[in-house]
């Protein structure tokens, strides 16, 4: 049986940020193209300790899917697959680093995020991070995105630069 550890599951929504990379627009186009998405995660295994004893980081491997809106009126769904994992106090910058990998119709693009902590019952999440395409129509595309997570399910607002 697994643990959960629930102050990482906030955490698995932030993934939804992957649902981001559904860009329709061409290389080309010189402006950004920009999205909203929503995501939520469906499974979630925590790794670590719990506490602030000599080990108290923790680690979360979760899915999940996602909904994403792109300004022309388009939208895609897909799946997304994430690891997330606190950071030592010592001249931190975020409370969380994470990693996630998004599949949909249009291809797979990774995701680098810096997220933190919210509120002190550790159940909201604000996170900020890069995009970076990986086949099909985001070959080569980079982008930024934000979201807000809430006891595993996110929101939020992204955009392709190329």
């Amino acid at each position: 049986m697994t643990t959960i550890n629930t102050s990482l599951r906030p955490l698995a929504g932030l993934s939804a940020a992957v649902a981001l990379a559904t860009a329709s627009a061409a290389q080309a186009q010189p402006q950004a193209d920009t999205f909203t998405f929503t995501s939520e995660a469906t499974s979630e295994v925590s790794i670590g300790s719990e506490g602030t004893g000599p080990n108290p980081y923790s680690a979360a491997y979760f899915t999940g899917n996602f909904t994403t809106a792109l300004a022309n009126g388009s939208s895609a769904k897909g799946t997304y697959i994430c690891i997330a994992m606190t950071q030592p106090p010592a001249g931190k910058l975020f409370d969380m680093h994470m990693l996630c990998d998004g599949t949909d119709n249009r291809g797979t693009y990774s995701l680098t995020m810096g997220c933190t902590v919210i509120n002190a019952e550790n159940s909201n999440w604000s996170c900020i991070g890069g995009m970076y395409g990986k086949s099909g129509g985001y070959a080569g595309k980079r982008g930024s995105l934000t979201n807000y997570t809430v006891n595993g399910k996110a929101t939020g607002t992204g955009q392709w630069y190329r």
